[in-house]
């Protein structure tokens, strides 16, 4: 063979290998310039906000007097507040805490309603 046929041949190889490992060393950088512009993204987008609360909400109980035509559904409507998650929650705690066990209320009796509000600290 002859002599620059394979000097040629080692030149192209060291080429190729200068190559794949410059375009390595690339993707390596590319990687990591991603990684750190994701965590700069995430911190400067993520904000935490805390408010300061100057009036607390307490459960309360007040007792009303069941009038004609009332439903356990009417009743928790007028003092449903956003602590409840729906009002057939609000329903429940109205009949556990009056030990009822159907939603069945007569005119003239009185029953005990829970209830949040607001008090200042």
């Amino acid at each position: 063979m002859n002599n620059t046929y394979l000097n040629n041949l080692n030149n192209e190889s060291v080429r190729e290998l200068s190559n794949q490992r410059i375009r390595k060393k690339l993707k390596w950088i590319g990687i990591g310039v991603l990684l750190i512009v994701i965590i700069f993204t995430v911190f400067l987008t993520t904000k935490t906000v805390t408010a300061k609360r100057e009036i607390d909400r307490v459960k309360q109980v007040t007792s009303i007097q069941i009038q004609k035509g009332d439903t356990l559904w009417s009743i928790a409507s007028r003092y449903i507040s956003d602590e409840y998650k729906d009002m057939n929650e609000y329903i429940e705690e109205i009949m556990h805490s009056n030990g009822l066990v159907s939603e069945d209320i007569n005119a003239g009796k009185y029953i005990i309603i829970p209830y949040y509000a607001d008090v200042r600290r």
